[in-house]
């Protein structure tokens, strides 16, 4: 039977919620950064329709924005939001008082409403919402009442609405975007924690089952042949207890790197439990199940775990059980029966191949 060489899936990265947080953080910096570029623009713009008063706001924000990217920068993430939270809520205040409501300033309020309800547990979101929506009517209020201060000439408010119209609708969907991403990866994370081995990236039990039905329902349909063949690392125990577990997690990658590389696409490998393997090869009769396992198990003897300057590189032998399948419901008696031809090869010396036909 000819192989494909292929890698299995790299392990899963432990990080918890880390990921999300520093994508989080690098969002905010890039929107302060976008933020300032904008205002910068602003400046220009309330120079040309005469209002100096918010060409001077635009400048103000640009420090602070670039305050709270340097903040951030230097991981004191509490403080720079304050800043982006101070500047966005001054600058729709003092823009929507000098040249109207019709302005559209008060469009930025908006688009914290779904970062605060995502940011914040639930029982923080609800008053800090509130809070927004008391401000957000209150200045409504008050700039009705007093009317502008500062009002631009002709068409310029609504030169300026419209702008911040695109603005606000750019910036909502960028948040989308993020947001969206976000959920993607989490929902892949979760995905390969329930299909896959932590430490190997190999298969799981539970996935290794669900699969292997799906293909032993084709080949039983097909008349084709399938083997099956368990295999452990010879005293694996005694590994752990010389070198230590996490030389014995490096042991099982490196075992899991090697049997991957020499299965084809269409085989199915997982860490069973502990030490020990199972695959499920399709296609396959016992004969040509048997020369897979033999080139493993020598491939597996010929290498060896670099321990470091100081100690001694570390070899390890498999011990394999090869047996066939006839089809899903035989899966169970298929693993008992390669099992049996497993413990076969220990009791012949260990670092070798037994086949169990039934």
């Amino acid at each position: 039977m000819p192989t494909q060489s292929h890698k299995p899936p790299r392990p899963i990265a432990q990080r918890g919620s880390s990921l999300a947080g520093k994508a989080y953080w690098a969002m905010v910096q890039r929107v302060a950064l976008t933020a300032a570029c904008i205002d910068l623009g602003y400046i220009g713009l309330f120079l040309w329709l005469g209002s100096v008063p918010l060409a001077l706001v635009n400048l103000g924000s640009i420090a602070l924005y670039l305050g709270a990217y340097a903040l951030i920068q230097r991981r004191r993430n509490v403080p720079g939001l304050v800043l982006i939270w101070a500047e966005v809520i001054g600058h729709s205040a003092l823009g929507s008082l000098l040249i109207g409501w019709d302005s559209g300033f008060h469009y930025y309020l908006l688009l914290f409403v779904p970062a605060i309800v995502i940011a914040n547990a639930g029982r923080y979101a609800a008053p800090i919402v509130l809070a927004l929506l008391s401000y957000y009517i209150g200045l409504r209020v008050l700039c009705d009442y007093i009317g502008p201060l500062d009002p631009l000439p002709g068409n310029g408010m609504q030169l300026v609405n419209w702008i911040h119209i695109c603005i606000a609708f750019a910036l909502s969907a960028a948040l989308a975007a993020f947001y969206r991403r976000t959920i993607l990866i989490a929902e892949r994370r979760l995905l390969r924690l329930a299909t896959l081995d932590g430490l190997t990236g190999l298969f799981n039990r539970s996935h290794f089952q669900e699969q292997a039905s799906t293909a032993l329902d084709k080949c039983a349909r097909q008349g084709s042949p399938v083997a099956l063949w368990l295999c452990d690392v010879d005293h694996f125990k005694r590994v752990n207890d010389t070198h230590g577990h996490a030389v014995g997690d490096k042991v099982l990658q490196a075992v899991a790197r090697t049997m991957a590389e020499h299965l084809r696409e269409d085989d199915l490998l997982a860490r069973w439990g502990g030490e020990e393997f199972l695959a499920l090869l399709p296609y396959t009769d016992a004969a040509t199940a048997r020369q897979v396992a033999e080139r493993i198990r020598q491939a597996v003897q010929d290498s060896s775990l670099d321990m470091g300057k100081d100690e001694q590189s570390l070899r390890v032998t498999l011990s394999f059980g090869v047996t066939l399948v006839q089809d899903a419901q035989d899966l169970k008696a298929a693993t008992a029966r390669a099992d049996q031809a497993l413990y076969a090869s220990k009791r012949a010396g260990r670092n070798c191949v037994s086949v169990d036909l039934g």
